[in-house]
Order: C-alpha cells, then structure tokens, then sequence
C-alpha cells in the first residue's frame, strides 16, 4: 500500500543536473555495446563510485538512522544532504542525487525492505525490528558521471547490525528465528556479489558472473531475480553491458577499460517479481524476502578493480 511521503528535495541549481534532472525524460540510448573507457573517464567514475561508497557507509553505519522507528523518508532526507552537501570535504564536490527524477522518480535514494526486491520509494513507514532493508545510492558528479552502490542490513538498532547473541535474548523464538533468517539472506546476498566479481578478468564473458552467483543461491537454497540486473555506467546512468544475475548465453567478452555494475538481488522464495501500482516498487510474488548488494567494477589489464570502495582502500580490497 501507498503512505504519505515527503515532497521531493529540491537539488540547488548550482549543482549540475544529469539529462534527465529537470525534465523527468531520459534521452534515448545511442550507445548499443559496452563502453570501452579511456583513462580521464575511469579517473571520474572511481571518483564518483568512491563518493557514493561514502555516502551508503554513512547511512548503514549510523546507529541514529538504521533503528527501529526512523522512516525510509528520515534516510531520503540524510542522502540528499549528505550528497548535495556544499561544505561535504570530498574531490567530487556537491553531486546530484541520480534517482531523483529519472523517469519521473520522486526521492533521492531506493529503500527496499523484507519482500520489495528494488525500487522501493521512501515514504513514513517506520522501520521495525528485524526489518531487511537495502539502500541503493547513486549520484551524478560535476564531470558528468554517475556512481552507484547498494547494500543491505538487518534492522535491529545496532549500528551495522554488530551484534552478539546475548542482545537477541529478548526476544521470542519466532523473532529470534525471523532475525538469524534475515542474516543469513544479506550473507548470502554479499556471497553472491562477491562470488561475481571474481569472475571478472579480461577475456572472460558476461555468463561466467551470472553462473557464480546463481551456485550461490542455490547452496543457500534461494533464488536470484531474472527480471533486473546491472548495468554499464558512466555519462549513461544504465547503458550496456547488461548483466544478468543467472546462469545465461551472454557470450560478451570482457575487456579492459568496461565499467558496470553487479547488483544481484537473492530471494528467500520465488525469484518471480511484480511491479506495484506506483509503477516503481518491484516485490517478490510470494511474500518472501529479498536482499541486494552492489558495486561497481572495472576490468583491468590483469583483473577487476571495485570501484565503490572508501577512499582508504584500493580497488582489490572490500569492507562491510
């Protein structure tokens, strides 16, 4: 069901808008193969993926915004002004909000919790104990390129959901249960990511990251969605390669310079999707609940870099 949300952030004009930023159009895409970047733009995006890493840490690491009883609009406000921040100490600068807008989307970030698989859109329902919840962000940098990440989060008030068995003895069984399954979905959701970007290396395919990631759900017994997948990125906020989380025939072979992301969304149940009446929000069609993470990659001369990483760490190191 619809709640009431909070009227769309107004991005100061100082800023630069992507295409689409004051009109809701996305241009058509004239690009139909993967980008092969050249050095200047790999130096913007890692910029631009390195800023948006930022941002999500702030949000799933603040134990004053992942708790019960703070609504997803309370976060859409936080990545706005963390993203649009004039005073933010960062090399990109103020950046735009790359949801807001696109197609007509009217919040600056995806909050999508237990049974919404992606695209959810912040609103004023609280979030509850043992709630799942992923947080897509995005943003559009002042040399014209987009970065882009997502992770996930089991709400229990804990800041990064740290925790030891002792701060769960309050609750009953089937909360305690409906908790460790929760946590067991986002480790299998981050196994999965991490079990495709290992795939990544010059002369390798497309096929090769959904099968990596799909022997992953399936160990676990869950499901990975079909309908979504990631994207090339750069000046384009989706453009080719376009990567499916499963196994596949996408015989295209990696190069160095291609940018993309792999955000493979890990289902409890079905991995069959519906879309709402709000024409964004996508759940599960059994109820069951999702989790997602998401970086984005470059391949290299000799194998991948992660791109969506904190400005102290290099490329081949992660951290959650």
């Amino acid at each position: 069901p619809s709640l009431p949300q909070r009227p769309p952030s107004s991005v100061p004009p100082s800023i630069l808008f992507p295409p689409y930023g004051r009109t809701g159009r996305v241009p058509d895409l004239t690009i139909d193969r993967p980008i092969i970047h050249p050095p200047k733009s790999i130096e913007s995006i890692r910029r631009a993926g390195r800023r948006a890493r930022s941002v999500l840490d702030a949000i799933l690491s603040s134990g004053t915004l992942i708790r019960p009883g703070i609504t997803t609009d309370n976060i859409d406000e936080a990545v706005f002004r963390l993203i649009t921040d004039p005073e933010g100490r960062t090399d990109v600068g103020p950046c735009y909000p790359s949801p807001l807008n696109y197609c007509g989307f009217p919040k600056s970030v995806c909050t999508s919790i237990n049974e919404v698989v992606c695209h959810g859109i912040p609103d004023s329902r609280p979030l509850e104990y043992g709630d799942v919840l992923s947080v897509d962000i995005s943003l559009y940098t002042k040399e014209g390129v987009h970065g882009d990440n997502c992770g996930t989060v089991v709400v229990t008030g804990e800041a990064g959901d740290d925790h030891d068995e002792a701060g769960d003895d309050h609750l009953g069984q089937v909360e305690k249960e409906n908790l460790e399954s929760g946590r067991r979905l986002t480790k299998a959701a981050y196994e999965c990511l991490m079990a495709g970007i290992a795939e990544c290396k010059p002369g390798a395919y497309l096929t090769s990251i959904g099968s990596a990631i799909e022997d992953v759900s399936d160990s676990y017994g869950y499901g990975t969605v079909r309908k979504y997948c990631g994207h090339g990125i750069g000046s384009e906020f989706h453009c080719p390669p376009f990567v499916k989380h499963y196994r596949n025939n996408d015989a295209v072979e990696l190069r160095p310079g291609m940018i993309f992301t792999i955000e493979p969304m890990i289902t409890e149940g079905s991995y069959e999707t519906q879309l709402w009446n709000d024409d964004w929000t996508v759940s599960t069609v059994d109820g069951g609940r999702s989790a997602q993470f998401e970086h984005t990659v470059l391949i290299t001369n000799d194998g991948v870099e992660i791109l969506t990483v904190p400005e102290e760490l290099d490329g081949n190191t992660e951290s959650v």
